[in-house]
C-alpha cells in the first residue's frame, strides 16, 4: 500500500455526459489519502462514521476503499480529509455513493460523486490533480 510520501500516482482520463449532451474530460489521479466518512447505514438504522482510504480522486468524486463493509449504493456521504498540496487543506464534501463492490477479502470499494463542495475545496482538488497530471 503506498504511503503519503510515495503515492504511486497515475493519470486516468474519464469522460462524462454533460447536461447538454456534450462530453467532458474528467481527470483523476491515484492517491492514498485517509478520510473520515459518514453515511446512513440502513442495516443499523443510524449514521455511522468510518475511516476510509481515497484511492482515486477527481473534481467530481472519489473512489473509496473501506474495511469490513462497503458504503451502501445510494447512501448520502459526508467526507473530511486533508488534501495534500503547497499548503495542506482540510476538505469537507458531501456526495452520494454511486456504486459499491468487493475489492478483496474484507476490503470494499465505493465510488462517491461529489454533490456539495466549497469552491476553495474544489480548487484545492483541481490544483492537486493538475499538479500530478503534468507530464502524463
Amino acid at each position: 500500500m503506498p504511503d503519503a510520501n510515495n503515492l504511486g500516482i497515475t493519470m486516468e482520463k474519464k469522460t462524462e455526459e454533460h447536461k447538454h449532451g456534450k462530453k467532458e474530460r474528467r481527470r483523476s489521479v491515484r492517491v492514498s489519502i485517509y478520510a473520515i466518512t459518514r453515511y446512513f447505514c440502513p442495516l443499523r438504522d443510524m449514521e455511522v462514521g468510518v475511516q476510509t482510504r481515497i484511492s482515486d480522486i477527481s473534481e467530481g468524486g472519489a473512489l473509496l476503499v473501506t474495511f469490513m463493509e462497503g458504503v451502501p449504493s445510494g447512501a448520502a456521504v459526508k467526507m473530511n480529509f486533508v488534501m495534500p498540496g503547497k499548503s495542506d487543506r482540510l476538505v469537507a464534501v458531501e456526495g452520494i455513493a454511486r456504486h459499491t463492490g468487493i475489492l478483496e477479502k474484507d476490503l470494499y470499494r465505493s465510488g462517491v460523486e461529489f454533490l456539495k463542495i466549497k469552491k476553495k475545496d474544489l480548487f484545492a482538488i483541481r490544483e492537486y490533480v493538475a499538479s500530478k497530471s503534468k507530464g502524463s
